[in-house]
């Protein structure tokens, strides 16, 4: 019973890690009803990036805050350079130009880290740490806690600034709020840059919790992060963190039960369930347009 609190507190954490890199997807989504494909590798870039300063000896916060901010800074050129020119197409040539974008980062981050895994620093002490008789280890719980802070800094810029509750009416109706005079483009940039910002956290995040970063991670955190923003409801804010949550325990949990060989396996059996359920999301809600 011990051993699987345990594990439990370690899927918390990777969960939350999935969360943060979910919050990018449903930002995005829950404003222009499109999939950023070139998130995960603006992910990747931004963990790079933190991974250089951190060996150029730049004080930790320093470094990770400075790689976040390459990663709004990315957010928001993808948005500029690949999805506004081709906003008004057909909704898959934006996707297409988004990934095509995420390739090309992809490739630039190849030629200048190269293709290997690099090992990432240790930011936080690996120790065991006794919590109500449990053993748990001290990383998990700083990610965890980093994880559930930086969530609450995006939902106070969601709901408790200027910029955030014009990003929801840009949501409930955009061409409504280009004529009641929010700058629609603005908002829309920001919202991209948020997303970068965050997602970069999480990359770093990830980077610390299995002591690596490497070119794929950009694909494996688009995967993950999109399974969880199935499981909590695309273009739900809450409802992508606590699906990269469910998402986390449960692969954690399954390596436990079953072995990792299903790890992966069990994920997509819950997107399966969930989506038969509950075709929105677990805290997903069904839209309807008025004629």
């Amino acid at each position: 019973m011990t051993y699987l609190l345990e594990q439990l507190a370690n899927g918390l954490a990777i969960g939350s890690v999935y969360a943060l890199i979910a919050l990018g997807y449903s930002l995005v989504y829950s404003i222009l009803y499109l999939i950023n494909f070139a998130h995960g590798y603006v992910i990747m870039v931004g963990a790079f990036a933190a991974l250089t300063l951190l060996g150029m000896e730049v004080p930790a916060p320093a470094a990770v805050l400075a790689a976040c901010l390459v990663g709004a800074a990315l957010g928001a050129a993808v948005e500029r350079i690949a999805y506004r020119p081709v906003r008004a197409a057909n909704r898959v040539v934006p996707m297409v130009s988004a990934l095509g974008a995420g390739l090309v980062l992809s490739s630039v981050a190849q030629l200048i880290w190269g293709p290997e895994v690099h090992a990432f620093p240790q930011l936080a002490p690996r120790a065991m740490i006794g919590v109500l008789g449990l053993s748990l280890p001290s990383q998990s719980l700083v990610i965890l806690v980093i994880s559930f802070l930086l969530v609450a800094v995006a939902s106070w810029f969601l709901y408790g600034t200027r910029l955030g509750l014009a990003a929801q009416c840009v949501c409930q109706d955009l061409e409504a709020s280009r004529l009641m005079g929010i700058p629609v483009d603005t908002v829309i940039v920001a919202v991209y840059a948020l997303g970068g910002f965050f997602g970069v956290a999480g990359g770093i995040l990830f980077g610390m919790y299995f002591n690596a970063v490497f070119i794929q991670m950009g694909l494996l955190a688009t995967t993950k992060a999109w399974a969880a923003a199935m499981i909590g409801g695309v273009g739900n804010f809450h409802g992508a963190f606590l699906g990269g949550l469910i998402l986390g325990v449960a692969e954690t949990l399954s390596v436990v039960v079953v072995g990792s060989a299903y790890r992966d396996g069990v994920s997509l059996l819950i997107i399966v369930v969930v989506l038969l359920l509950r075709p929105n999301g677990l805290f997903g809600s069904v839209t309807t347009e008025r004629s």
